[in-house]
């Protein structure tokens, strides 16, 4: 479906190659949304842990984030088997450059999971917000490229941050693109938005037990 919606705009991609194009940048950006919802709602769905138990909540959301990211690796590695197997060229040279685009994702999903499982626990209705907001897929470019955005409106597209992971992703396993200066800010980025999540889920934890 998306190989004819966008083939007009998509110059030289043919089918085939835009099932490619689409596959190394789509189960990461999976691996991300499913992080996010689930470490969202790890507290809430242990409330009776919660209340019975003393232990560092922030541990619910690592270990969803983790089983997340565990399961959709395996899964993107079967991919890349998938797609080597049936012919498509993958460079073992840009593999340091996806992985760090992987970590960046990780951290990414574990700061903003956790900011989100501290407000879902005190608010409740932020779940309705943030589902249909993962639906930003559309706004990053996974389902097509950078290039067939209008130049005028491009800035707007790169200020997300997932677009440059999705970037180095693609250059990665697909251009053979080595590990770059950009590459390490985009993991400081991580790690900041991580910190900034924990930090906040942390500050509210201990008021946890009087909102479940």
């Amino acid at each position: 479906v998306f190989g004819q919606l966008f083939k007009t705009r998509m110059g030289d991609l043919s089918t085939d190659s835009y099932i490619v194009f689409l596959a190394i940048a789509l189960w990461p950006w999976m691996m991300f949304a499913d992080g996010v919802m689930r470490a969202m709602q790890s507290v809430q769905a242990n409330a009776p842990l919660v209340k019975k138990v003393a232990f560092p909540h922030l541990l619910l959301v690592l270990a969803a984030v983790n089983s997340v990211f565990v399961v959709h690796l395996a899964g993107y590695l079967t991919v890349l088997l998938i797609l080597a197997a049936t012919g498509t060229t993958l460079y073992l040279a840009g593999l340091p450059s996806a992985l760090l685009a992987i970590a960046t994702l990780y951290l990414l999903a574990v700061g903003v999971g956790a900011l989100l499982a501290a407000l879902q626990t005190l608010l409740r209705d932020v779940e309705q917000v943030v589902a249909p907001a993962l639906t930003m897929q559309f706004l990053t470019p996974v389902l097509y490229p950078v290039s067939i955005i209008p130049e005028a409106y491009r800035h707007w597209f790169e200020l997300n941050p997932l677009t440059g992971v999705m970037q180095r992703l693609r250059d990665g396993l697909l251009l053979g693109a080595t590990p770059q200066f950009a590459d390490l800010l985009m993991l400081s980025a991580g790690l900041v938005v991580a910190i900034i999540g924990v930090s906040f889920f942390i500050r509210l934890s201990p008021y946890f037990e009087d909102f479940l």
